[in-house]
């Protein structure tokens, strides 16, 4: 991601500045024997000489005593937002994890066990990996009003260069989603089939005259608790199925801005 790439560019220009330090205080040893006189001077050139070196970063100057590279200025504003939207990447692949594991539990649990608290579980876990990443969206989009008014070249082209790779990390993350949810949706429904094999879940939601009916035709009270459980249950199931197709329809649309952002 973004903030590696630029961290490993920090430490790399950093090791090049202590390798150059101390090759330059070898030099500098070497002409301070030869000729005392001249040693300052030929200090104060090879330091220049030096600086240039790290000049091809915009900002950058040598701090002679910890012998690294050093900002003149702050960093970019945006530098922060970076490191936040990636925070927020590591939660969603965090809370992903969580929800397969709730996903197998829900379907890998028996038929009639009691599952409301976890179906809740998966429910709030769905939305907050959606409301993720509809921040992180937000956020990438919001990085280049967070750049310096007088920002050089360079600098406008890395922003833009972060902005396309974190646009193209969050799209294949939200792909990954997506999959994932239309994986569960499905696993849901075949799990839902096979039980209709053995429980009849197909009863129509009836209101009190059909239920009186079924009292004057003898139904048990056992028949009528079987009945309202099935009605329940396919209650559940639908609004369950709904919450799965809308937080689908959702990351469609992140992911066409995201796609959008890319191409920019």
């Amino acid at each position: 991601m973004a903030t590696r790439r630029l961290t490993d560019a920090f430490l790399l220009l950093r090791n090049n500045s202590i390798q150059t330090r101390q090759l330059l205080a070898e030099q500098v040893s070497s002409h301070t024997t030869s000729s005392p006189l001249h040693s300052r001077s030929i200090a104060a050139e090879l330091d220049e000489l030096a600086d240039d070196r790290m000049a091809l970063v915009s900002g950058i100057s040598l701090d002679p005593e910890a012998a690294i590279g050093m900002t003149k200025r702050s960093p970019p504003k945006w530098v922060d937002g970076v490191d936040e939207i990636q925070y927020d990447v590591g939660r969603i692949k965090q809370k992903m994890k969580e929800l397969a594991s709730l996903h197998d539990q829900h379907l890998n649990r028996p038929t009639l066990d009691d599952s409301s608290e976890q179906e809740h579980a998966i429910e709030i876990t769905t939305q907050e990996i959606t409301q993720l990443f509809h921040r992180c969206q937000r956020a990438v989009q919001a990085l280049p009003s967070r750049a310096r008014r007088a920002c050089s070249e360079q600098e406008e082209r890395l922003l833009r260069n972060v902005v396309a790779s974190l646009a193209q990390a969050l799209q294949e993350l939200s792909t990954g989603f997506r999959r994932a949810q239309s994986g569960y949706l499905k696993r849901m429904k075949n799990r839902e089939e096979r039980s209709q094999h053995f429980f009849d879940t197909s009863v129509p939601l009836m209101d009190d005259g059909d239920d009186n009916t079924l009292y004057d035709r003898g139904f048990t009270d056992d028949q009528l608790v079987l009945v309202e459980q099935n009605t329940l249950m396919v209650e559940e199931r639908e609004r369950e199925i709904r919450q799965i197709v809308q937080s689908i329809s959702d990351l469609n649309e992140i992911f066409r801005d995201l796609g959008a952002m890319i191409v920019e």
